[in-house]
């Protein structure tokens, strides 16, 4: 879908939107396009891998540090809404005539584009599952040591909303995050709107089960930020610091049984393989008791913490200086400031 939006209301001609689908290396694009396909990619298939320098790399083409945080945004949503789509099985629009050419870059033919998109992913099978994304070590990603984020701040133009973060993620806030996002205080806002629902309290599926989701998407990637901040609430809704390591190394599920094992093996799938999804992924969780709603919620939540984490990596948000317990910070290798 987003070819085609590329070439409806993007203005790139077919051949450009088959091209950027297939290979956005062959189109034929402005240099500046190609250094933030190229960030793109890293962050939606290395996040972890993200240093400062990325981001020197587009100012050195032009963008200023909004628009350079818009492109990060921007790349976080698709493939936040990337996951939803794959996690809830969603099939195209029928309606909507979509040009063959770009349906056969994505390996979808005519007749499949009126059906279904799960095709025959029907039944999960293992050998399907090949990663998109690199399986990282469980040491602190490297980047500048500074306490700041990697891009300019403007803490005054969104005070109202990062203050609001705060006290919605309090007592361990993501202040950092909040204020990464502040030249677009508008997205922050709708960051913490949509997180309300799916996530920080809100979601319905209790705040350990929240948990666990953030940290088996924040171990699956491997990112400190959002991976200290759900150690630290996993134990504070009961877990040990044994638990946290067990679910830390195996992200799919690791010291966890019944529903919160097939809730973690169902969010770490989706973080490392969405293409592999299956309807008998999301059977699962109907057989372990959630309905409907709360599935579609564990997806939402796995997908915003998906945003979360590779939005904090390409940004450099440091971690805050909050108490956390020695434990979740030892997990993804971070040293206590105190």
């Amino acid at each position: 879908m987003h070819a085609e939006s590329l070439r409806v209301a993007g203005g790139a001609d077919l051949e450009t939107a088959v091209a950027v689908s297939t290979d956005w290396r062959k189109a034929h694009l402005q240099r500046e396009e190609y250094a933030m396909l190229e960030f793109g990619e890293k962050l939606s298939l290395l996040p972890r891998s993200m240093k400062e320098d990325d981001i020197g790399l587009l100012r050195r083409y032009g963008y200023s540090d909004r628009d350079i945080l818009g492109i990060v945004q921007a790349s976080a949503y698709r493939n936040f809404i990337t996951r939803v789509a794959d996690g809830l099985g969603v099939e195209l629009n029928v309606e909507h005539t979509i040009p063959v050419e770009i349906l056969q870059a994505f390996g979808v033919s005519e007749e499949e584009s009126r059906t279904t998109i799960y095709r025959d992913r029907v039944f999960a099978a293992e050998e399907q599952k090949e990663a998109t994304i690199l399986r990282p070590s469980m040491s602190r990603q490297g980047g500048s040591s500074d306490r700041v984020p990697w891009i300019e701040t403007a803490s005054d133009a969104g005070l109202g909303v990062i203050r609001e973060m705060e006290r919605v993620t309090s007592p361990y806030p993501l202040r950092n995050l909040a204020l990464a996002f502040s030249l677009r205080p508008e997205a922050l806002q709708a960051t913490l709107g949509f997180g309300q629902l799916v996530g920080m309290g809100g979601s319905g599926l209790g705040f350990r089960v929240e948990a666990i989701i953030g940290l088996a998407v924040a171990s699956a990637l491997g990112m400190h930020y959002m991976g200290v901040h759900h150690a630290q609430a996993y134990m504070d809704a009961g877990a040990t610091a044994n638990d946290v390591a067990a679910l830390i190394r195996d992200p799919a599920g690791g010291g966890l049984d019944g529903l919160e094992h097939d809730v973690a093996r169902f969010v770490e799938k989706l973080t490392r393989a969405p293409s592999a999804m299956a309807q008998s992924d999301l059977d699962t969780l109907r057989r372990g008791g959630l309905n409907d709603q709360d599935a579609m919620t564990v997806v939402g939540s796995a997908s915003f913490e998906f945003f979360l984490c590779s939005a904090a990596a390409a940004l450099g948000v440091p971690l805050e200086d909050e108490r956390f317990a020695p434990a979740a910070l030892e997990a993804f290798g971070v040293m206590s400031s105190r």
